[in-house]
C-alpha cells in the first residue's frame, strides 16, 4: 500500500470547493469533501486507478462522480506515495 500525501495547493482546492458549495448546502459541502478524500484514500490501494492527464510529468487525473458532474484530482505517483496535486470541479478549466 501507498501513503496518500495531499500537497497545500490540492488542501486549497478542498477548502475552496467546499467554501463555494457551503454557501448553497452546508451538508453537501462535507458530503463533496468526505467524497473527494475517500477517493484518493483509494488511490493508496488502486495506484493506477486514474487516467493519464500529463504523461511529460506523470501526472494522472481521477474523476469523481458527485452530483450531476463531478470533480476532478490530480496526481502524482512517487516511489511508495500518491501526491495530490489539485483538485477541481470537472467543468472547471484548471
Amino acid at each position: 500500500m501507498a501513503n496518500v500525501h495531499w500537497v497545500p495547493d490540492a488542501l486549497k482546492d478542498l477548502k475552496r470547493l467546499h467554501a463555494f458549495i457551503e454557501r448553497h448546502s452546508p451538508s453537501a459541502a462535507v458530503r463533496a469533501v468526505d467524497t473527494l478524500i475517500e477517493a484518493a484514500g483509494s488511490l493508496d490501494r488502486f495506484l493506477d486507478k486514474g487516467r493519464p492527464w500529463d504523461v511529460e510529468d506523470e501526472i494522472r487525473e481521477l474523476p469523481v462522480r458527485f452530483g450531476s458532474s463531478g470533480y476532478i484530482v490530480r496526481y502524482r505517483i512517487s516511489e511508495k506515495q500518491v501526491i495530490i496535486l489539485r483538485v477541481r470541479h470537472a467543468l472547471e478549466d484548471r
